[in-house]
């Protein structure tokens, strides 16, 4: 019996995503199954996956056998938290009275689901070379320290992103494979000046660190 038979032997009712009223009281959970082997490359493709996830009613996992959503021995994935990325420019420009504030929503957001800022090497690595200009750049760096060591910040293992050579990093490249590694995360979010569309159709949410600042606490988008 194949995954759909077997579902709807259950009792459950097959539809396509765009089907679902993402606002509708009362409505039923939506289950989007994906086979395991097929994550890496396809679950991108899943329309209208943004906006799915952000529906507390949407339920994403992964099997290896038509049976694992009966016998609960399936993979959940987007389960809930979820993980930043500032790209240089905003990372720059954030002061340390705003790092302050942008890691206290992480720390709120934390005891709902796992969050995450994942800083680039070659961001690592400026922060620790600014110290040598100012004040201000020492107290960055010591406060992103703390945060290191309270298990917020996580230091990205050098990659094609810190090639030195290489005028910018591929950031949406990136992130889908953050995404990926991090799978059970709900939420990627990409803080930039310059928000893209194209982040946003690969599930990725885009925004600039005061629009993250005021969506993200209050409690917007995150799934408990």
């Amino acid at each position: 019996m194949q995954d759909q038979e077997l579902l709807e032997a259950e009792g459950h009712t097959a539809v396509e995503p765009y089907e679902f009223e993402f606002d509708a009281n009362g409505q039923t959970p939506l289950l989007i199954i994906l086979r395991n082997e097929d994550i890496a490359e396809h679950v991108f493709e899943v329309p209208h996956l943004l906006e799915l996830k952000k529906s507390s009613r949407v339920l994403f996992v992964g099997i290896d056998r038509p049976d694992d959503v009966v016998n609960l021995t399936h993979q959940e994935l987007f389960a809930k938290g979820g993980f930043v990325v500032f790209d240089e420019t905003a990372l720059e420009t954030l002061g340390l009275e705003n790092m302050k504030k942008f890691v206290g929503i992480m720390e709120e957001l934390d005891k709902k689901g796992k969050w995450k800022w994942f800083l680039h090497y070659r961001d690592s690595r400026k922060l620790r070379e600014n110290t040598r200009c100012s004040l201000e750049a020492q107290r960055r760096k010591q406060f992103i320290d703390c945060c290191q060591e309270a298990g917020i910040v996580e230091v990205l293992p050098y990659h094609e992103c810190d090639v030195i050579s290489r005028d910018k990093p591929d950031f949406l490249r990136c992130l889908v494979r953050l995404q990926i590694q991090n799978i059970s995360a709900r939420f990627p979010v990409f803080i930039t000046d310059t928000p893209d569309e194209t982040f946003e159709k690969n599930g990725i949410l885009t925004m600039n660190i005061y629009t993250f600042s005021r969506i993200l606490s209050n409690d917007t988008c995150s799934v408990s």
